[in-house]
C-alpha cells in the first residue's frame, strides 16, 4: 500500500488482512453480558465491594484505586451531598 501511495499517513494504511482486522476490531470487543436488572447499579457496586473490597476498580495515570476505597469515598460524596 505505501507503494503505490507513497504519501500516504501511516495511519491511514491497511496493514492487516480483512478476517484479522475484523478479529481484532469487532470479535474481541464482544463483552456484551447478562445484566441482572432487578439490582441497581448501586446494588450491584455494593455486591462488588463486598466480594472484593482489596480488587482495583478504577486506574488513572499513576492512581488506582479499590473497590472499597471508592465505596467510601462514594459515601463520603453522596453524605455530603
Amino acid at each position: 500500500a505505501l507503494e503505490r501511495a507513497p504519501h500516504t499517513p501511516v495511519r491511514e494504511l491497511d496493514i492487516l488482512p480483512g478476517a484479522e482486522r475484523a478479529y481484532l476490531l469487532e470479535e474481541l470487543n464482544r463483552t456484551a453480558a447478562a445484566y441482572p436488572s432487578e439490582q441497581c447499579i448501586h446494588e450491584l457496586f455494593e455486591a462488588q465491594v463486598a466480594k472484593a473490597p482489596e480488587a482495583v476498580a478504577v486506574v488513572c495515570a499513576e492512581e488506582r484505586v479499590s473497590y472499597g476505597e471508592l465505596n467510601a469515598r462514594a459515601n463520603r460524596l453522596a453524605h455530603y451531598l
